[in-house]
């Protein structure tokens, strides 16, 4: 049985146009997202834009969230970095606050990189936070980070490290990957980084999906997750499914956080959600841009089709 399982959002962070965190309006972000069914939220990892953010931004604004009554056994921060006691850092402050878990990016930027070295990444961390009690899950995005988290990694740190790792996002888009993972280690909880995977992933014995989609479609993929075992009772369940890898294909066709973030500007109205931190740019005129109007339409059609089930 999974340690940690269920569909968790990968959160967007709104900012200001001085490019600081917005506090008041990620705190209500993370608010809407809980309602729309999420088990809970991923925050600071790629699509909140972590690495763009400093460890002070960071935990000042963990801080925020849970003084004003996010739960924080939902939340799962992201920790990782390519400095080592910034991610020590930062875990030892999540740690304090007792969160569900620590999502932690390998080391970035050098390539060629062997099992060896990020198995000691891992260790010096685990070691140097010291908290028997802190769930890991590891983060497999070798496209963004040329490091892979590989077999050997996931044997050696669950060798050491029984109790504290306790399973992995993947965010590589290879389901066969996935799948061997899932068959090779017992109870190891892999998440499904990706929307349109997550389904069969689950299936096949994943323990759910941390993803980026579920900030704009997160209503419809925990449906779909929470009931694929009781899919024969739905007469639609095939269209929950259609209309997420639609949203997913829009959303993939363009950098996603600015789409995404240019799309809440619209239907919330709010001009601070359009902006980014460089290297990202905005989306000039997100009320006429072709992709926004596109996902904006899609998404309207979440409730009916649930509703319908």
């Amino acid at each position: 049985m999974h340690k940690i399982s269920g569909v968790f959002s990968a959160s967007l962070t709104p900012i200001k146009q001085d490019l600081s965190i917005n506090k008041d309006l990620f705190l209500r972000h993370c608010q809407y997202l809980m309602r729309q069914g999420h088990d809970g939220l991923a925050i600071f990892g790629t699509t909140g834009e972590a690495n763009s953010f400093s460890v002070k931004e960071k935990k000042d604004n963990l801080d925020f969230l849970i003084l004003n009554r996010i739960d924080p056994n939902i939340l799962i921060p992201g920790t990782g970095s390519s400095s080592l006691n910034e991610a020590i850092d930062m875990t030892k402050h999540a740690a304090i606050h007792k969160v569900k878990a620590v999502l932690v990016l390998p080391p970035f930027y050098y390539k060629n990189t062997t099992s060896e070295g990020i198995i000691n990444y891992y260790r010096h961390i685990i070691e140097r936070v010291g908290d028997n009690n802190l769930k890991y899950i590891l983060y497999h995005i070798p496209q963004n980070t040329y490091a892979s988290i590989d077999f050997k990694i996931i044997e050696v740190l669950l060798k050491f490290y029984p109790n504290n790792v306790v399973g992995l996002k993947d965010s590589s888009g290879d389901s066969d990957r996935m799948l061997k993972v899932i068959k090779y280690f017992n109870d190891f909880a892999v998440f499904c980084g990706h929307d349109s995977l997550a389904l069969n992933i689950c299936k096949r014995g994943g323990a759910g999906a941390i993803t980026a989609g579920t900030n704009v479609c997160g209503k419809l993929l925990s449906v779909i997750i929470k009931n694929y075992k009781n899919e024969s009772t739905f007469k639609n369940f095939d269209q929950l499914q259609n209309l997420l890898q639609q949203i997913r294909q829009v959303i993939t066709s363009h950098e996603p956080i600015s789409l995404m973030k240019a799309y809440f500007s619209i239907v919330d109205n709010i001009p601070d959600w359009n902006n980014v931190l460089p290297p990202l740019n905005k989306i000039e005129n997100p009320e006429n841009h072709k992709l926004v109007l596109i996902l904006k339409e899609l998404i309207k059609k979440i409730d009916p089709l649930i509703a319908n089930t």
